[in-house]
């Protein structure tokens, strides 16, 4: 349960664990810095030392805590004092991934800790000494970075964010910090929101987390409770995001959480607050669950915020009611198709190399991929997304994608290393447009994918490429071998499952119309099993996919109860 008292003790047991991970001698340059095995040196930033010194504060300052332990205070000092030395003379700090002198990395130090600063003021007026020296050291360091940031730019979309809740924070503390132009500037651009709830960066792993909470803070410390209005479509599209593991579907992102298998517990904060402001009993469910799951690594410090802006949210009498686990949805904007049948979890991307995935319980079909080798069209770019009763249409036009150009000459000398220079100034020949068509129904079982293609040549080479997240078992009707990550199989007829454990997905009929291993263009597959179909233009296959129960006894799939 997302529950203060749960949340602080976890809290309390990691801050005592930080102790061996802090520079405790004097001379070090970096003393007082907490460091994490990855970077494995100081890095003053919210996902290193700042995050293990805001749980520090909060161990100190928060009511049923660590109050009072002389320690701690010495190690928090020693903490904030590192902060201060490590701000370049601007006031900015860096992100040593690749952020050096950087407003945005700064901006996320200030929005983590100008919390902290505001209850340290608050015990401080109930004579807290404790509390007023760390009110005094760390707000020197806040209003010094807050006003370095103002001006100084961001690089990706969920930076403007950050940086606008972060000046907004600084400001309701700092008064005399100018910095309303600049907010308002940046929230001029509009947030970058669809109308089905995702964000530019397509990222349900990561920065919709971020976007969410950057969206809340602002709304509440700029006085704009409009901003809430893409929170809660943002929340209501992750709800339809998730798996039956509580990893969510990322393989729309476009940034790297992109295909990874992870559980999101950083967007917890959000669910629960917004479940605490709309009495969202479903919104409170996954604020439950993802704070279950969640584990010590930033930005888990997130989790006890909700209770520092919101004291009264430490009494919950808000219902509880489960998630959607039978359903299919379509969010046109977005470009993505989502079915849930208890253990089945399946989704049709637009948009992205792979075009559909499905999990069955412990059995994952990460992506189903479609290429070709039509010069520089070889993947599957999804120009029309259009829903359907039982499934999606995913239309490849031809017309709107790069298509081979046969450059003709100049006529005049071109210089040894200008030959691609010039190239907008040749004329070209193309060859004629490739239109592929797929689509994806479900069925009784699973589901049924139409690829058909259109124009173009004839024999062409052409493929669909299933990739299983090994290891597990690969079996045919003449064949079984145990297979792992990072190998390939043809499928040239018939039907083939991958199976682990008691379950399986079947996939079919197979095709043997070339030996391509490694098709030009595609993405090798290092991270699962890939079973490939070898397919010729002209091109009009009907593939199956069923889920079940995998008998040993038989050694077949039996249909599966979802």
């Amino acid at each position: 349960m997302y529950t203060y008292e749960s949340i602080l003790k976890r809290l309390e047991c990691f801050v005592l664990r930080l102790y061996p991970r802090q520079i405790a001698d004097a001379d070090h340059p970096a003393h007082g810095a907490f460091i994490s095995t990855d970077p494995g040196c100081p890095t003053p930033t919210h996902t290193g030392h700042v995050h293990d010194l805001a749980c520090a504060c909060y161990a100190l300052l928060a009511d049923g805590s660590l109050r009072g332990d002389p320690e701690l205070f010495e190690r928090i000092c020693h903490g904030i004092a590192f902060q201060k030395r490590w701000q370049r003379p601007s006031g900015l700090i860096d992100g040593i991934a690749s952020n050096w002198e950087s407003p945005n990395a700064t901006a996320f130090t200030v929005q983590l800790l100008a919390p902290v600063v505001g209850m340290a003021r608050r015990n401080a007026r109930e004579g807290n000494t404790e509390a007023d020296r760390i009110a005094d050291e760390l707000g020197t360091y806040l209003h010094t970075a807050a006003r370095a940031i103002g001006g100084r730019g961001f690089h990706t979309p969920n930076h403007r964010w950050v940086i606008c809740s972060a000046l907004a924070q600084a400001m309701v503390l700092f008064p005399d910090l100018a910095a309303t132009e600049y907010i308002e500037s940046i929230l001029a651009e509009g947030v970058d929101i669809d109308a089905d709830g995702q964000f530019s960066e397509r990222s349900p792993g990561i920065y919709s987390a971020a976007c969410d909470r950057a969206l809340r803070l602002m709304a509440d410390h700029l006085n704009r409770p409009e901003l809430l209005e893409p929170v809660r479509r943002n929340l209501d599209l992750m709800v339809h995001l998730f798996h039956p593991d509580w990893t969510v579907e990322t393989g729309m992102s476009a940034r790297q959480d992109r295909g990874r298998r992870l559980i999101p517990f950083g967007i917890a904060d959000s669910f629960f607050d917004m479940a605490r402001r709309d009495r969202n009993t479903v919104w409170a469910t996954v604020a439950d669950e993802l704070a279950d799951r969640a584990d010590d690594a930033p930005p888990f410090v997130w989790l006890l915020h909700p209770f520092v802006a919101h004291s009264e949210y430490r009494v919950d009498s808000l219902e509880r009611t489960p998630i959607p686990e039978d359903f299919s949805r379509h969010f046109p904007t977005a470009g993505i198709w989502r079915v849930k049948r208890g253990n089945l979890s399946a989704t049709a991307i637009g948009g992205r190399d792979s075009q559909f995935s499905v999990r069955w319980g412990e059995v994952e079909l990460k992506s189903v991929k479609i290429g070709e080798t039509y010069y520089k069209t070889s993947s599957f770019e999804t120009d029309i997304f259009t829903p359907c009763d039982s499934g999606v249409n995913l239309v490849h036009r031809g017309t709107k994608t790069r298509q081979r150009n046969f450059d003709l000459p100049l006529g005049r000398p071109v210089p040894f290393d200008a030959f691609y220079a010039v190239q907008s100034e040749r004329q070209h020949l193309a060859l004629p447009p490739f239109d592929i068509d797929l689509e994806i129904r479900e069925v009784e079982g699973g589901f049924d994918l139409v690829l058909r293609t259109q124009g173009a040549l004839d024999r062409i080479t052409f493929q669909i490429e299933c990739c299983f997240q090994g290891p597990g078992t690969w079996e045919t009707d003449d064949q079984a071998i145990q297979v792992q990550d990072g190998q390939s199989a043809i499928l040239k007829r018939g039907c083939g499952t991958f199976h682990r454990g008691e379950r399986g997905i079947r996939i079919g009929p197979g095709a043997s119309s070339h030996r391509m291993w490694q098709m030009r263009g595609t993405e090798p597959a290092t991270d699962g099993f890939r079973v490939l179909i070898p397919l010729q233009t002209p091109v009009d296959h009907l593939f199956q996919i069923r889920c079940g129960t995998w008998s040993t006894a038989t050694g077949e799939l039996l249909p599966g109860s979802f």
